[in-house]
């Protein structure tokens, strides 16, 4: 498989800076016969230097999806023609191998549904991991790993999604992302990867389709903030909800395992304060679960106009 049947797309919101950079690099280890398409949700119209970054860029200005990254990458979905559809953070830079990795890790058997690629933060020590690498675990809890370097590609449950990667037909099936995780849109990827698990597919992590994650600034707060927190507790809920089922051991073990790493944070103050973000977090995503979740697990395919449009736009 070549890589003109590579599909790439970013999505951004106010980095313009980080969005140049990203689409450099491309053109320098990518290679310029990929198709490659930006949904940028800023104020500003920044087509003409997205082109001068990346020549034959599709540009889509998209101010009114601003704050919904999820629904800016469903937006892109209805312009691919590859293969194979990666999705890339703004404030990624890939490096010079990361193509090669990502169309060999395709071309494995079993053939992958999903590739979850390596993400560089460059800190030290990230090449070892001493949990299993993007696992769900039996107590509601997801591994990471994704800057580790295993000894090679690795069944996973999940990827990241700054680095993340799937063929055409099984978002076709799924009907692209759930676009309703708020806030800071955590767990957006972790469900698209576990509604690929829900369906029988399979993803593999692949160390050589490597980027470097260079974090830009949120626009509104911090990364790991309290907000952050807040809104990555209440979604992971809703995550665990519709995968699992709202009457399911996995989520009640979660809501225990969550709560017992309260006695972890160091000193009374931590305590207190993270007691408190596990609560209202909880209590949120409950009530959010309640209304987008049910006893059982939901199906993997979405429904609704939304998905029917990306089904029609992914088989024409």
């Amino acid at each position: 498989m070549s890589a003109s049947h590579l599909s790439v797309c970013i999505v951004t919101y106010e980095r313009s800076a980080f969005m140049i950079r990203c689409l450099r690099s491309l053109a320098e280890h990518a290679g310029e016969d990929i198709e490659v398409i930006v949904v940028d949700a800023s104020a500003k119209h920044d087509g003409p230097a997205a082109a001068e970054a990346f020549p034959g860029v599709k540009y889509l200005h998209r101010p009114e999806l601003a704050g919904w990254m999820t629904r800016s990458r469903n937006e892109a979905l209805l312009h691919v023609h590859g293969e194979l559809i990666s999705f890339l953070d703004d404030d990624v830079v890939v490096s010079p191998g990361w193509r090669r990795g990502i169309v060999e890790a395709f071309a494995t058997d079993p053939a992958p549904d999903a590739v979850a690629g390596r993400t560089r933060n460059l800190l030290p020590g990230e090449e070892v991991y001493d949990l299993p690498v993007g696992r769900l675990r039996d107590d509601g809890t997801l591994t990471a790993g994704f800057a580790s370097l295993p000894g090679g590609m690795l069944d996973v449950d999940h990827g990241i999604g700054a680095n993340m990667s799937f063929r055409r037909e099984i978002v076709a099936r799924l009907g692209g992302f759930r676009d309703d995780y708020p806030g800071t849109a955590m767990r957006e990827d972790t469900d698209m990867f576990l509604r690929v698990k829900r369906l029988g597919g399979r993803t593999v992590f692949a160390p050589d389709a490597a980027v470097d994650h260079l974090p830009a600034p949120h626009v509104k707060g911090r990364r790991f903030d309290t907000r952050y927190k807040l809104y990555g507790r209440r979604n992971h809920m809703v995550l665990l909800a519709r995968y699992a089922g709202l009457g399911s051991p996995l989520l009640r073990r979660w809501i225990r395992a969550d709560l017992r790493a309260v006695r972890e944070a160091g000193g009374l103050g931590r305590r207190m304060q993270r007691f408190g973000v596990s609560i209202l977090g909880i209590a949120w995503g409950a009530g959010a679960a309640l209304r987008q979740a049910r006893r059982g697990p939901l199906p993997a395919e979405r429904s609704g106009a939304q998905a029917e449009s990306i089904r029609a736009a992914l088989r024409r």
